[in-house]
């Protein structure tokens, strides 16, 4: 069987540069994207990996114009995986509307231009897989971060709406949710926080909680990046733990993300349960 080619983003650290390496060391050709490839120094000169420039933050023109060349110069992509994302820190009323456009801008409209800009290619192939690496986040609310997880939750509702979309060109994909994993992404320098001179006193207390939870989180998180980028390339290749297993729609990743999302669901449960009676009483009578 031929390499299969990777289009990975967000490859300069983390979950992304972590899954490059997977996919190839197992003989697979990676297209690694970020926004600043010479500084993807743990890239260089690795076999089977080409560094690209790419950043879904631009125009969607500006995009498709960065996959047509990568398409002109490597040929057919089998996989693309949407990975590239940030943490926006603050409260709602605190961050300004261009403090949340610019993390919609990368965790939602970015991914999906770049989703625009590929399924042209795949659809004339007939076949294709995306990747969309989300978060646990997306199922619940986060004092300070509240841009970061409705970002991601509207990011799953896209993603999961537009894997019906494609599905009849032959093109599958996969929603990963990972819990906390201990790549950068926590650190203070790769987070964008609200200036101090945009700070409220009256949320001095809330801010605090949240911040102090994230540096507690940091460099101890459960999840261990390398794990997680052998179970995608598995998951998605349908080999070793998932042999013979199609690709799932949705793949939580991590014992707290199984542990929160499955929280939240049966919580969504509860509260039908618990006002079902008053829901339904506002349907029109049988008949009329």
């Amino acid at each position: 069987m031929a390499p299969r080619v990777w289009l990975i983003t967000g490859c300069s650290s983390g979950l992304g540069l972590r899954l490059a390496q997977t996919a190839a060391a197992r003989g697979d050709l990676v297209i690694a994207g970020s926004r600043n490839p010479d500084q993807a120094t743990e890239l260089a000169g690795q076999k089977n990996i080409t560094a690209v420039r790419i950043d879904h933050n631009e125009d969607l023109p500006a995009l498709k114009k960065a996959i047509d060349e990568i398409i002109a110069a490597h040929g057919p992509v089998d996989v693309v995986v949407n990975n590239a994302a940030y943490i926006q820190t603050g409260t709602v009323e605190e961050l300004t509307p261009g403090d949340t456009l610019r993390q919609f801008q990368a965790n939602l409209f970015g991914p999906l231009n770049l989703y625009r800009a590929v399924l042209p290619y795949l659809r004339a192939r007939g076949q294709g897989t995306l990747v969309t690496i989300g978060s646990m986040g997306a199922w619940y609310s986060l004092n300070s971060c509240n841009v970061y997880t409705s970002s991601k939750a509207a990011l799953r509702a896209a993603v999961m709406g537009l894997a019906g979309e494609v599905r009849g060109f032959g093109i599958q994909h996969c929603l990963v949710e990972p819990g906390y994993f201990r790549t950068g992404l926590l650190w203070a320098g790769n987070m964008a926080a609200t200036p101090p001179s945009a700070r409220l006193p009256e949320y001095t207390e809330v801010n605090k909680g949240t911040e102090d939870a994230l540096a507690m989180f940091n460099g101890h998180q459960l999840g261990n990046p390398a794990k997680a980028a052998e179970i995608i390339y598995d998951v998605v290749t349908s080999t070793g733990v998932a042999e013979g297993k199609p690709l799932p729609e949705f793949l939580p990743l991590g014992s707290d993300a199984c542990t929160t999302i499955a929280a939240t669901a049966q919580k969504t449960l509860d509260d039908i349960e618990v006002w079902r009676s008053v829901a339904v009483s506002t349907d029109f009578a049988e008949g009329t």
